[in-house]
This record gives C-alpha cells, structure tokens and sequence, in this order.
C-alpha cells in the first residue's frame, strides 16, 4: 500500500473506527452508570402514583409476574385490602402513554394518574400536564368499570388528542382486565 492509499482511504477508515469503538464503549459505560438509577426513579414515581389512585391503601405487594395481560407495565395489590394498582401502557403519537390506575376490590376505578410521556405538547401533553383537560379527563373515568369507551358513561376525551386518547382507554382498559384476571387467580 503506497503512502497515498494510506493517506486518503486507509487512515480514514482506521481513525473512524477508533472513534466508533471510544464512542461505544463511553455510551456504554454511561448506560451501566445511569440504568439501576433511572430503574429507582421509575419504580419511585410508579410507587407514587400507586398510593396517588389508591390512597386508602397502606402497603403494596407487587403481583406483576401473576399477569400475562397485554400492555401491563406493572400491578400491585394493596396488603390491606384496599384494591389494586395497576401500570398500564397504550400506544399514543410520540410512543407509549403510562397511565396508573387505582382499582377497588368491586372492580370500579378509584383514580386515575396520567403519568409522563412524549406526546406532542399542547394535545397529549394536557394529560400529564397539569391542564384542566387532562384533570377532567382523569376525574371521568373514576367510578368506571368493566370496559371504557369514550362517549359512554360520562366519559369524554381531550380535544384534539384523538389518538392520546385512545392510549390511554387502552391502557384503562387492560388495567380493568388485569383487574379481572388477578380476581380470577385470587
């Protein structure tokens, strides 16, 4: 190889994957730092949120590995009795729509928490948000049961947030049928 094969195909080559290999291995070290302390912050928000839509209960016990429900992130059941607390998942515009549900032992809705996703600000956003729309939306499917639909049972959605919508009856929904199936093993 002459000296001007190396000079502007060769060395090219090697300099860019040298970078590469640096750059990996920095993302991954990273990642390793970073992973167990954004599993805690997760766990800690879910925890959160489970006593937020169940606060009649004092303890929970996870029973995530007793559910083959679809789009469930994780279930809980109050150690008093209280109900379950379910974390379920839809599928909205900027990708997966969280949302933890408080179930009580009959199997009506206690509460509804919208927790963070990445939906497009100003219509998806309104359910995490702090906005009246999202408030509303969440004070409309407490005290549903069975199945959700919107335009039924008081249920409305948020203007201009179809599909936001539609993620997080999805998600309600699944909460309501790991409900079922948690009393069915119960």
């Amino acid at each position: 190889m002459n000296k001007a094969t190396w000079d502007t195909i060769a060395k090219p080559i090697v300099v860019l994957v040298v970078i590469c290999l640096v750059t990996s291995t920095l993302l991954a070290v990273t990642n390793n730092a970073t992973a167990p302390i954004i599993a805690e912050a997760e766990k800690a928000a879910t925890n959160e949120a489970y006593k937020a839509v169940l606060p009649a209960a004092d303890s929970f016990t996870d029973v995530t590995a007793q559910v083959t429900t679809e789009g469930i992130a994780s279930a809980a059941v109050a150690d008093n009795g209280a109900g379950y607390a379910v974390r379920a998942v839809g599928r909205g515009y900027g990708g997966e729509v969280p949302v933890v549900v408080g179930i009580d032992p009959d199997g009506a809705i206690v509460s509804v928490q919208f927790m963070q996703n990445s939906e497009s600000a100003g219509f998806g956003m309104k359910l995490w948000d702090g906005n009246q729309a999202g408030i509303d939306f969440a004070a409309s499917l407490a005290g549903q049961s069975g199945s959700v639909a919107k335009g039924e049972n008081g249920v409305d959605g948020i203007t201009g947030a179809t599909i936001s919508t539609k993620a997080v009856l999805s998600a309600v929904n699944s909460a309501l049928a790991c409900y079922q199936e948690l009393k069915e093993v119960a």
